[in-house]
């Protein structure tokens, strides 16, 4: 079958998709994995889902790990695509690993079915790993509740089960962790006192899980907090004080976030402010990259530079694009 050359659009590639059959026949083969034929597992049918079910006992883990990854690289490419329900099919894969990939698809997602399911897997499932990364897939959905794009009893049923992670001692600390930092999106007065307890009373896993939170929580009353925590003797606090700033995309952390980057000993230290920087994308956040730009020669401090350049871009472009929007109609006489 001859594929149309790059350049149509989506709905000309798709009168040229082959039958998802053939496809999960190529998987379970070991074919290659071509991108203009996985399209065609987008939106399965029923039939197609339960070729995928009995698709994956029969692949190697290694080969299923392959094809999840292949399509999240995909759907993150195309945003019309849409592997979340194949995705789901190997949520209970034996392979933690793939379980892991699995989820990681439903990131960015906000349907209140998709959170129910996360969720009683954060509860049930045996590898401590992927209840992590269950608890920071989660954090997409504690976002969509807050912008009111999660019905009401979904989003209760969301931040009682991140609590009740939190809360559960019993919990090793780096769950308990990621689901702090998921739920710190929240911007209500008892998320904040939870941020604050753990940051006080919790284990160093469970402090660094509450600065980070801090900075998704949204509140200039965390800054002076996470600023103060630049000069701290442990390099992932002073690294996580960093992220958490730049998360709040206030003004007044440049500077100190420039001394950190120019000044920390720690490597890692110095590209999380720089990231910081990158992510408040004020002009002397610019000016200051593109000097370093120039001047900082180490690999890691570049790519760091390029990559905070390419945030501060990207929120140039998108605050160009608002300017010149729809035109605004004032008291110019109509076209008739």
């Amino acid at each position: 079958m001859t594929l149309p050359p790059d350049g149509l659009d989506d709905d000309a590639e798709d009168l040229a998709l082959p039958d998802p059959l053939e496809v999960i026949a190529e998987i379970r083969a070991g074919s290659p994995l071509e991108p203009s034929r996985l399209r065609a597992l987008s939106e399965p049918t029923p039939d197609t889902l339960r070729a995928c079910l009995a698709l994956w006992p029969a692949i190697p883990a290694e080969r299923r790990r392959e094809v999840l990854a292949a399509l999240e690289q995909l759907a993150d490419e195309h945003a019309v695509l849409d592997f979340h329900l194949v995705q789901m099919t190997a949520m209970r894969d034996a392979d933690p690993a793939t379980r892991m990939l699995a989820v990681h698809g439903l990131l960015h997602e906000e349907k209140p079915e998709y959170a129910a399911l996360l969720l009683l897997q954060l509860r049930d499932d045996p590898v401590d790993a992927v209840r992590a990364e269950i608890a920071t897939v989660l954090g997409s959905y504690v976002v969509a509740f807050e912008l009111g794009l999660l019905p009401e009893d979904a989003g209760e049923s969301l931040v009682a089960g991140l609590r009740d992670t939190i809360e559960d001692i019993e919990t090793p600390d780096e769950v308990r962790a990621r689901a702090l930092e998921a739920l710190g999106a929240l911007s209500d007065e008892a998320t904040a006192e939870l941020i604050s307890d753990q940051y006080e009373v919790g284990s160093h896993r469970m402090r660094v899980g509450a600065i980070r939170a801090m900075g998704r929580n949204a509140s200039e009353g965390w800054l002076d907090l996470l600023i103060y925590h630049f000069d701290d003797d442990d390099a992932e606090i002073r690294a996580a004080a960093a992220q958490a700033s730049g998360a709040l995309l206030m003004d007044e952390a440049v500077t100190p976030l420039i001394l950190l980057a120019q000044e920390d000993r720690d490597e890692e230290v110095q590209v999380a402010a720089i990231h910081a920087l990158g992510e408040i994308a004020n002009d002397e956040a610019e000016r200051v990259l593109q000097r370093w730009l120039s001047e900082r020669g180490e690999p890691a401090i570049q790519e760091a530079v390029r990559e905070a350049l390419g945030s501060v871009h990207l929120m140039t472009a998108d605050l160009l694009d608002e300017r010149d929007g729809p035109p605004e109609f004032g008291d110019e006489e109509p076209i008739l």
